[in-house]
């Protein structure tokens, strides 16, 4: 597999997520979405998202 040309999935959890506001991303109901995302993402961009997946993961108080 090319390392140039990201995943078929990769690409279609992201389109989908682009669209959603951030707190409609990281809810519940999406978090398939978002993992589909990091499992199929480009390594160099996976620790970004899975950065992003567990500062929300946190509860905020």
């Amino acid at each position: 597999m090319s390392a140039t040309k990201p995943h078929p999935k990769f690409l279609e959890a992201m389109s989908q997520l682009s669209q959603m506001d951030e707190d409609e991303r990281l809810s519940e109901a999406n978090k398939e979405l978002f993992d589909q995302a990091i499992k199929y993402a480009p390594l160099d961009i996976q620790p970004q998202l899975i950065a992003i997946q567990k500062k929300y993961e946190t509860p905020l108080h």
